[in-house]
């Protein structure tokens, strides 16, 4: 009976995780638009610690002058950046240059110029020092609290195996 509760319990989160996924990407444009902000070059508007909710399925031709959105750094792929669009710069090739509210200008190579395949998408939401939660749940203590909401379980399911054969025991004396 437990572990048919537990395989029922196990398919409900994978169909709900599907669910979410599914409904994000639908919305979104992508099935993990969250990116936390880790400097301070968007102050006051965004704060170390905040996440960001990217749209990507908003065309980088529709983006105008104010808005803010996430970019692949031009001089080093792996780092997105959150930067408020300054300038179109050109409109074929579509081209912008982006600046941080708290810097004093753009950065030649970093805000300019932002091309297509720069582009990752436009900030549509801000949660507020939500991104503190998984700097705190990143490696190694995600692992620790994963061994330990297993070791949990197992204990729980051992405990609930032996009380259940006494009881089968009193029952059958």
């Amino acid at each position: 009976m437990l572990v048919k509760n537990y395989i029922k319990a196990t398919m409900v989160t994978s169909v709900t995780l599907l669910f979410v996924a599914a409904a994000l990407n639908i919305e979104f444009g992508t099935t993990n638009p969250f990116y936390v902000v880790s400097s301070e070059s968007m102050k006051p508007m965004l704060q170390i610690g905040d996440i960001v909710v990217v749209q990507k399925n908003i065309p980088f031709d529709k983006i105008k002058i104010g808005d803010v959105i996430a970019f692949s750094n031009p001089s080093e792929k792996n780092e997105i950046i959150v930067h408020r669009v300054a300038q179109v710069m050109t409109e074929n090739p579509f081209q912008i240059r982006t600046k941080g509210d708290a810097n004093h200008d753009s950065i030649p190579g970093t805000d300019m110029p932002i091309a297509k395949n720069n582009y990752v998408g436009k900030v549509a939401y801000v949660i507020p020092h939500l991104g503190y939660v998984q700097h705190a749940l990143s490696p190694p203590v995600n692992y620790i609290i994963a061994v330990s909401m297993m070791g949990i379980i197992l204990v729980n399911f051992s405990a609930r195996q032996k009380q259940s054969s006494r009881t089968n025991l009193q029952l059958k004396e």
